[in-house]
């Protein structure tokens, strides 16, 4: 029986199913998540993969198994592939387009800054393939800029006040992502409200200059910072900060929407 969609971002899979169902086995996927290739939920002493989890994992067991990639191959590929996921279907890259044209950047050397490939950058430009959350912010740092001042609504630095209902609105990952901002005249942070629907995931890790600060209102998160931290926040009022420069990626672990608090300073998302 297929599990309902909005239960496809849970863990559910203990790392003996999750083994069985990849076709490794338990030690494979111990030794692939020590290289970095996958990063379980941890419930306990028990790891705990999802279903994308284990279509990922498939996919790491293809590289290894018929390309012969190692660690930082498949790294490379696994990637340079996050635009094909179903959370990047509306993201629109044609803006960075014009973007590394104003930096006088040609594809290749875009490439070289952001570890992307040409092929991928010059889909991405002609609006032929989406990106993710961490693909995007990625790009938008090598070009000196936000992700939220190349996609989102303009913004009036003048005003102090921000009414309830006029917040200005990025949409991402065929609105799997809702970042609302929350002030338009600060330029020394940058909260925002994230709202995230079942499975939502930043499809990937990034990093950028400055602190984070995550407070949870509803729902749950996981957020993975740097190699070896893991943190699940599941209760209204959980809170986490961590130095933005250290790779984090997260995911909705809820089978619900997700609702927090999310600020960065300086505004550098």
């Amino acid at each position: 029986m297929t599990p309902p969609a909005a239960d496809l971002g849970l863990p559910r899979h203990r790392i003996g199913e999750a083994a069985r169902q990849v076709g490794v086995s338990a030690s494979a996927l111990r030794l692939w998540e020590r290289q970095g290739l996958v990063r379980p939920a941890r419930r306990g002493r028990y790891r705990l993969y999802t279903d994308a989890d284990v279509a990922h994992l498939r996919s790491v067991r293809r590289l290894r198994q018929v390309d012969r990639l190692n660690a930082p191959g498949i790294r490379r590929v696994l990637r340079d592939a996050v635009s094909s996921t179903p959370h990047d279907r509306r993201v629109d890259g044609r803006p960075l387009r014009r973007l590394r044209q104003a930096r006088g950047l040609s594809l290749r050397e875009s490439a070289g800054l952001t570890g992307l490939s040409i092929s991928f950058l010059s889909a991405l430009e002609r609006g032929l393939t989406g990106a993710s959350i961490a693909t995007l912010q990625r790009l938008t740092a090598a070009y000196g800029t936000t992700l939220n001042e190349v996609f989102g609504p303009p913004v009036d630095r003048r005003e102090r006040l921000v009414r309830a209902g006029s917040h200005p609105v990025l949409r991402l990952g065929d609105d799997s992502v809702r970042i609302e901002q929350l002030a338009r005249g600060a330029t020394q942070l940058e909260p925002q409200l994230f709202v995230l629907a079942p499975g939502a995931t930043s499809d990937g890790a990034y990093t950028h200059e400055g602190e984070e600060f995550l407070y949870l209102l509803t729902g749950a998160l996981t957020v993975w910072v740097g190699d070896d931290e893991t943190y699940r926040l599941s209760g209204p009022g959980d809170a986490l900060t961590f130095p933005s420069t250290m790779p984090h990626r997260w995911r909705n672990d809820a089978s619900e929407e997700t609702r927090l608090l999310w600020i960065n300073t300086p505004p550098t998302f």
